[in-house]
C-alpha cells in the first residue's frame, strides 16, 4: 500500500470548505524524535530525550519497542499523589492533577507512554524519572542490564566504576580520559551483556561541585563558568539531599523538580565536549571497581557480595519520586516487578562470573584516577593495549 503526504503548497491552496482535513494532517504517522540504541529499543518520542542523543537516528515509519506521546493526564488536583494500575495501565497523578507531573503508561507492545504538559516542558525529568526506568527494565527482556556504572577503555582493558550518587565518579571519569587517553563509553549508566561485554550509553554528564575540580579552564567559556557555578550547586550531592527530603513531605515533588530544571537546567555535557576522547561502542570488561569516600582501602569483592553492593547503587541512582511507588507496577515481556528484578540479579551475576575482577577502592583524597592505571599494570594487564579484542569497536566522539 502507497501513502501520499500532502505537500504544504498543496495544503495552502486546498479549499476553505474542507477544515476538517487539518487534525489528519498533524497527526504524523511516526514520531519526529527516534533514538536507536542498538541491541535493546527503538524508541519513538513527540519530545526530544537529550540523554539519549548520541542514539538518535531520522525519523522513520518503524515499529518501536517505546514511545513516548504528550497528552492530558490526570483530573483535578488532589490532596496526595497516587499510582492506580489496572489492565496493564498505570497512572500517576501528583497533587496538581492534569496541571502537574502526571503520566500514564501502557505495558504493551509497543510500550506507551503519555505524559503531560508539564513534563513535557522538562523532557530531563521525563527522561530521568520515568523513560530511564523503563529502559532499565527493558533491558532486562533483552538478557542485558542496565547498571548504573560508567566503562572505559583503558589501554585495550575494559573498565568499570560503580559507586554511590555523587561520590566523584565523573571527575575520575574525566581525568582518566585526559591523563591517560581511555576511551569512553559510559559515565552513568552501562548495557552489560551476560557474557561480561559491556556496551556504550554515552549519556551527558552531568559537572555537580565536586566534579568541577576535574575540568579545566578552557574547556568552557566564561559565560559557561558562570552559569556552572550556580548549576552545579543546585545539582550537586547536596542539592539532591534537599530533594529527596522535600520527597518525604507531602508535596508535588517530580512537578516542582520539572519546574526548577527548567529554570535552572542541570550542568550537562558531552564527554567530548570536556576533553578529547574517542567514544567506543563496546569492550569486554576486565576489571570494575566499587570506588567509595573512605580511608585508603583497595579489597576484593566476594561475587555474591559484589551483586548485592551494584543492585544497590544502581538502586541509589532511582531514589527520586516516583520510582518507588510507580516502578512496582511495571510489567514487561509477561514478568512482573519481582521477577523483573530475579532476573536482572542473574544477568549481573552471569556477567561477573564471566571473568570480571571486582576489587573495592577507598579514597578519602579522591585519588582513584591516580591509582587505577597503576592497579591495571599490577594486575598484568601490560600487553592488553596490543591485543585489543576483535569485539571492540572506536568511534569518533
Amino acid at each position: 500500500m502507497t501513502i501520499t503526504f500532502p505537500t504544504r503548497s498543496a495544503a495552502r491552496s486546498a479549499p476553505r470548505s474542507a477544515p476538517a482535513a487539518a487534525p489528519t494532517l498533524r497527526k504524523p504517522l511516526w514520531l519526529d524524535y527516534q533514538y536507536d540504541i542498538p541491541g535493546l529499543v527503538r524508541v519513538g518520542s513527540q519530545i526530544p530525550l537529550p540523554e539519549l542523543e548520541y542514539f538518535r537516528i531520522p525519523a522513520r515509519p518503524e515499529p518501536n519497542g517505546i514511545e513516548v506521546r504528550v497528552g492530558e493526564v490526570g483530573g483535578p488536583m488532589r490532596a496526595h499523589s497516587q499510582v492506580t494500575s489496572a489492565d496493564g495501565v498505570t497512572v500517576y497523578e501528583e497533587h496538581l492533577g492534569r496541571h502537574g507531573s502526571s503520566f500514564r503508561v501502557e505495558m504493551g507492545s509497543p510500550l506507551h507512554v503519555t505524559v503531560g504538559p508539564l513534563l513535557a516542558k522538562s523532557p530531563h525529568v521525563a527522561y530521568t524519572n520515568i523513560i530511564e526506568a523503563l529502559l532499565r527494565f527493558y533491558a532486562v527482556t533483552k538478557g542485558k542490564i542496565l547498571l548504573h556504572s560508567a566503562c572505559l577503555d583503558i589501554g585495550g582493558v575494559g573498565v568499570m566504576l560503580s559507586a554511590r550518587t555523587d561520590t566523584g565518579k565523573t571527575g575520575t571519569i574525566l581525568r582518566l580520559l585526559r591523563e591517560q587517553r581511555a576511551t569512553f563509553l559510559s559515565d552513568d549508566m552501562t548495557i552489560v551483556d551476560t557474557d561480561g561485554l559491556a556496551r556504550t550509553f554515552p549519556k551527558p554528564l552531568t559537572i555537580s561541585q565536586h566534579t568541577l575540580r576535574a575540568i579545566e579552564a578552557d574547556d568552557l567559556t566564561a559565560k559557561e563558568w558562570r552559569k556552572l557555578r550556580l548549576q552545579s550547586r543546585l545539582h550537586s550531592k547536596e542539592g539532591r539531599g534537599i530533594g529527596l527530603w522535600l520527597a518525604k513531605s507531602n508535596l508535588p515533588i517530580m512537578a516542582m523538580n520539572a519546574v526548577t530544571q527548567r529554570i535552572v537546567p542541570p550542568p550537562k555535557y558531552t564527554a567530548g565536549r570536556l576533553v578529547p576522547c574517542l567514544t567506543m561502542d563496546s569492550v569486554r570488561v576486565r576489571e570494575l571497581f566499587i570506588i567509595e569516600r573512605s580511608a585508603h582501602c583497595l579489597e576484593p569483592i566476594e561475587l555474591d557480595d559484589a551483586v548485592s553492593e551494584l543492585l544497590e547503587n544502581t538502586d541509589d541512582a532511582y531514589g527520586f519520586p516516583p520510582f518507588a511507588t510507580f516502578a512496582p507496577t511495571i510489567v514487561m515481556d509477561g514478568m512482573g516487578w519481582a521477577e523483573l528484578r530475579a532476573r536482572e540479579e542473574q544477568i549481573l551475576r552471569e556477567a561477573l562470573a564471566s571473568g570480571i575482577r571486582v576489587r573495592r577502592l577507598g579514597s578519602d583524597c579522591f585519588d582513584w584516577a591516580d591509582r587505577i592505571p597503576q592497579l591495571l599494570l599490577e594486575g598484568g594487564h601490560q600487553q592488553v593495549a596490543h591485543e585489543r579484542a576483535a569485539d571492540t569497536v572506536p568511534l569518533v566522539s
